[in-house]
């Protein structure tokens, strides 16, 4: 018998929007299940709304550009599916961003029912530069909720049929032990796959290496041929392939444009145009670094983190389980916080003469929290004491990210990589 789909967050932020006068915008990278997450909702609204009807397009699909010719085409279309505007409807649209002018298109359809309250458009995109573009026409129209990859507590719980989903309390010590001892081996296990090889769906549900390895080579080349080539027109796709897997090789490190520059035989301006296409297609993100004291500490150059640990492993050509790299535990860490905290609230500290605190998360009372990975077993702590020291009140937690160390000393907490993603804070 198949497990389930592995059940998303995100949908328990969405459903609570559904038949509201709000455009949902649900936007992230290519294959990361934007389109289930719509047809679950689709299939929620024909459980819950039973006087509604729905309508799904896929908007890059060139059948259906005719669709979108004209609102007066959509309106035609969904009138004849769902007896609109008899019946309130719920219009879903795959991958909006390629409608010709979508922001002006979708503002026109939404202004014209508002008031009516027949229409509900619920639309996914892959691209947050495309969405940018068409912010203008949908402020306070439109409501955006990002969807990651599947993140390892979600997958955990979708391998391990977990029932109980309540969050492990920092402050509860002996919970957080038995969580762990009762769950350490396929904790270790999973973690390892998951390192390897990320967090899209269809890799993670599928059971065999080599296919693993299939699924993502052909995701990864078709986010490069067709978003990068055809859709976002990216010239020169050698230096881009280029800077991709050079990037995926110095992942927590800091981004020298210049060094790039040189490197690959690009402008410094392109390089930047090339960091925000792979950040404005989900692939990398930039982290700010924390300063309280602009003189010493260093407040330029920015730190990078993969958005899908499997796109090292596809650069890299390396699928070994027993080779999990320190860089790689980092980065794990940050798409564990990600999923926590708000994105811009999460910087990294260092200063001129090399101090380094891998992460600084603000949190929503004005305080910080320090979080430090060391993926092997060692309880030193120089740096978050002397951020303390230096700056006293203004940490809330401070947190060593261990291999499998499970302690507390003294206000440090000491926590292992595979158990940090179930931790609440």
């Amino acid at each position: 018998m198949p497990k389930k789909l592995i059940k998303r967050d995100i949908l328990d932020e969405i459903i609570p929007w559904l038949g509201k006068e709000k455009i949902l915008i649900i936007k992230g990278a290519r294959q990361v299940g934007k389109t289930t997450i719509l047809k679950q909702l689709k299939k929620y609204t024909e459980k819950n709304f039973p006087y509604s009807k729905s309508v799904y397009i896929i908007a890059d699909d060139l059948e259906n550009q005719p669709i979108f010719s004209s609102r007066r085409s959509l309106e035609d279309y969904i009138s004849r599916k769902t007896g609109f505007p008899e019946h309130f409807t719920f219009l879903f649209i795959d991958e909006f961003q390629y409608i010709s002018q979508a922001g002006q298109f979708l503002k026109n359809v939404f202004d014209k029912y508002k008031d009516q309250k027949k229409l509900q458009i619920i639309v996914s995109g892959s691209s947050s530069l495309e969405i940018t573009k068409n912010q203008e026409f949908l402020t306070g129209r439109a409501l955006e909720f990002m969807v990651e990859r599947v993140n390892f507590k979600e997958f955990f719980i979708w391998k391990e049929q977990i029932i109980n989903k309540t969050m492990l309390s920092l402050n509860s010590f002996e919970e957080m032990r038995l969580f762990y001892n009762n769950f350490k081996i396929p904790l270790e296990n999973l973690l390892k796959e998951y390192l390897i090889f990320g967090g899209y769906p269809e890799v993670l549900t599928t059971k065999m290496e080599r296919e693993k390895k299939i699924i993502l080579s052909s995701i990864i080349k078709t986010y490069l041929e067709k978003d990068v080539v055809n859709f976002l027109r990216v010239e020169n796709v050698g230096a881009f392939n280029s800077m991709l897997r050079i990037l995926s090789e110095q992942i927590g490190n800091m981004v020298n444009i210049s060094k790039l520059s040189n490197d690959l035989g690009i402008s410094a301006e392109t390089v930047r145009k090339y960091l925000d296409i792979m950040e404005g297609t989900y692939i990398f993100k930039r982290v700010l670094p924390y300063h309280r004291n602009i003189r010493k500490e260093i407040v330029k150059m920015p730190k990078i983190y993969l958005l899908d640990l499997g796109i090292k492993s596809y650069f890299s050509h390396s699928w070994n389980f027993d080779n999990i790299s320190g860089e790689m535990a980092e980065n794990f860490v940050y798409l564990s916080l990600k999923s926590k905290t708000i994105n811009d609230d999460i910087l990294f500290y260092r200063t001129k003469a090399g101090t380094e605190i891998d992460f600084v998360a603000k949190t929503n009372n004005g305080k910080i929290n320090l979080i430090e990975s060391k993926y092997r077993n060692q309880l030193r702590a120089n740096a978050l004491k002397s951020f303390e020291n230096k700056y006293p009140n203004s940490v809330k937690y401070t947190m060593v990210i261990t291999k499998n160390i499970l302690q507390k000393k003294g206000n440090i907490y000491y926590i292992p990589a595979m158990l940090f993603p179930f931790i609440e804070y």
